[in-house]
């Protein structure tokens, strides 16, 4: 062996992992996640109406820009999960409206950072909560109904 042999690797360069950014990709990602370790995530819907309640409160002048970042992505959050619960579970034309809107959401949040103007971030963060909002209602429906068939079987 000579000594001016490398060890394996050692000439590659460093690079900084990337992350994926698109909702396509994290969509995937997160699909494998789950059949691969499968987890059930309580769904707290007490923090859901919290959340949805302090961002749809009107507020004037418009709050900070801080807040309303916070807000968005706890609102993203809670939104991401409640998809997980549905995604593939719409039949119904509305709940697959209801799905187009909040990927579409989703996605918008992508795009934001900033450099976007204060209204449009604070407009966003109002969209996601109400579409948040209407999928804990859907939640919330759907618990019901598997709670009734439950007592009947």
């Amino acid at each position: 062996m000579t000594f001016n042999r490398r060890t394996p690797g050692a000439h590659w360069r460093h690079r900084a992992p990337r992350f994926a950014q698109d909702s396509q990709t994290l969509r995937r990602l997160l699909a494998a996640l789950r059949r691969r370790h499968p987890v059930d995530h309580p769904i707290d819907l007490a923090t859901i109406s919290r959340t949805v309640a302090d961002a749809l409160t009107l507020r004037l002048p418009l709050p900070e820009r801080a807040w309303v970042e916070v807000t968005t992505r706890e609102l993203r959050g809670h939104l991401q999960l409640l998809l997980s619960e549905y995604d593939g579970d719409a039949d119904a034309p509305p709940t697959l409206a209801l799905h187009g809107d909040a990927y579409r959401l989703l996605t918008l949040c992508d795009t934001f950072d900033v450099t976007t103007p204060p209204l449009h971030a604070y407009e966003l963060m109002r969209a996601l909560a109400e579409t948040t909002r209407s999928f804990a209602d859907l939640h919330e429906e759907h618990q019901q109904d598997e709670r009734a068939r439950e007592r009947n079987q």
